[in-house]
């Protein structure tokens, strides 16, 4: 499907939390053609009545409290919640038998979820956003694709309803705006964890002010053509920072029911990857979480998916280096590669590309950030390795500095402060030099060179780079503003 936009009289697109795209009414295609209009419901607040079996529970678990609404977590199959098939994961509990839950603890909703009344009456309302984060894949077909069980949790959301309301929310969205008879809506695409492509599909080869939305269900807009590359530049900085937004709104609420070192502080849809021995190019969705950097092929639509990406690496064990106009492997632009030693002695590496020069920057900002909050709460990290043939630790501690720790003795041989790091170079195997500015040293440079062989090579190379970024932060937090590091 291609759609030309040239002026107002042609051609409209609206974003507020989806991408609307409108035809004239004249022009619009007919009912049963291509239009595509998707369809949903207003997020009301629904009562539901559970009826408590003997000595039995409810079965459902909750998150939130005090200051976060209070939401289902899970519900347990069998089980009166389950049963009344009209309760679902990612509801916000508004009253307990007609009691606000507002400003209670988690405890306290406890309490009142406990009564001894044979019936429980529940006020709720479905929160949308966090509903990946808490939604179990138990409750989910087994045979479902990640799309399909989007599709699934939309009908789910919209459960409780009756039939009327559901063909009046449908009747009231195929019909063109109330504000503009003119003007009808032909598409809709939800914009959270949406892709943005400017290039054809697979390709290193850029439309001409053209662009493509694709939803996280993988619906897509169709190629939408602009008259000029200032209309171009207009819409596609307006969507990317609606789908900003809309992410950080995201993970903001989901992060209120994680853990501290389970909260995602970055999401990336707006990636793709070039893989080594092959020309094509494929969607990817990146997610910093915690310490971890989390590598999709689809986005997460649950908490499960969220612990099933297809690479996980540690951020301090990663770099990530920009790539020069000389060094790119084709015509895309803003490319990286993200690299990590892993296990091996060679480090693993990804090719990726962003769709602008601002994405990039603000994934290396996230990036540095994650290094910086994840090295500050390990504080030390030690990796074998031989020094003049004998078995010894280097230690990278944000107190301490660099040292090494002799194991045979057990005693330091030698210990330096990051400062006085002069520089290091390695042979991309197993040896790794170091020279550190050292007062004490007979040379007349004062400098002293120590070299040492590790297995684990490049994760240790990045483990160095990772202290040094993160002892930078802290002492001055603007620093990699004034002064990008890549």
């Amino acid at each position: 499907m291609q759609r030309t936009m040239k002026s107002r009289s042609q051609k409209n697109l609206e974003v507020v939390n989806q991408l609307s795209i409108q035809l004239p009414t004249a022009e619009a295609p007919l009912a049963g053609e291509d239009s595509d209009v998707e369809t949903s419901a207003d997020v009301k607040q629904r009562t539901i009545v559970l009826k408590r079996k003997p000595g039995g529970s409810l079965g459902i678990s909750i998150k939130g409290g005090t200051e976060t609404q209070i939401v289902i977590s899970k519900i347990l199959a069998g089980m009166p919640a389950d049963e009344t098939g009209e309760l679902f994961v990612g509801d916000a509990i508004i009253q307990v038998n007609d009691v606000s839950t507002q400003g209670k603890t988690h405890d306290e909703v406890v309490e009142m979820l406990r009564s001894e009344s044979s019936q429980v009456k529940l006020t709720v309302r479905h929160v949308e956003e966090i509903t990946p984060f808490l939604k179990r894949k138990s409750s989910e077909s087994k045979g479902e694709s990640p799309f399909e069980r989007h599709r699934s949790r939309d009908r789910e959301s919209s459960a409780g309803r009756t039939g009327k309301a559901q063909s009046e929310v449908s009747e009231r969205e195929s019909r063109p705006d109330i504000n503009d008879d003119k003007w009808t809506t032909v598409r809709k695409i939800q914009l959270p964890m949406a892709y943005v492509s400017t290039y054809l599909e697979g390709t290193d080869i850029v439309r001409s002010n053209a662009f493509e939305v694709r939803s996280v269900d993988g619906k897509s807009s169709g190629i939408v053509h602009c008259e000029d590359e200032k209309t171009y530049k207009q819409w596609l900085d307006y969507i990317h920072k609606h789908i900003q937004a809309l992410n950080h709104k995201s993970i903001k609420l989901s992060n209120k029911y994680l853990s501290l070192c389970e909260q995602a502080t970055s999401t990336t849809p707006n990636i793709t990857e070039r893989t080594e021995g092959s020309d094509k190019w494929q969607p990817r969705f990146l997610i910093l979480k915690g310490a971890d950097v989390c590598l999709f092929e689809n986005p997460p639509l649950n908490s499960e998916d969220l612990n099933r990406c297809v690479y996980l690496y540690k951020c301090y064990d990663t770099a990530v280096k920009l790539i020069n106009s000389a060094n790119r492997l084709d015509k895309r632009e803003n490319t990286i590669w993200l690299e990590t030693g892993g296990d091996t002695a060679l480090p693993i590496r990804h090719y990726f590309a962003f769709e602008t020069k601002f994405m990039m920057t603000q994934f290396e900002g996230s990036f540095n950030k994650c290094i910086y909050s994840s090295v500050s709460a390990m504080q030390t990290r030690t990796f074998a390795c031989s020094y003049e043939g004998r078995p010894c630790g280097i230690v990278f501690d944000m107190k301490q500095g660099i040292s090494l720790y002799d194991i045979p003795t057990k005693s330091y041989v030698w210990q330096y402060r990051f400062r006085d790091l002069h520089s290091s170079t390695d042979d991309g195997i197993m040896t790794f030099e170091l020279v550190f500015k050292d007062e004490r040293s007979l040379a007349e440079n004062k400098l002293e060179r120590k070299v040492v062989e590790c297995d684990q090579l490049m994760t240790l190379v990045f483990n160095m780079h990772a202290f040094f970024l993160a002892k930078i932060v802290a002492a001055d937090p603007d620093f990699l503003k004034k002064n990008p590091l890549t």
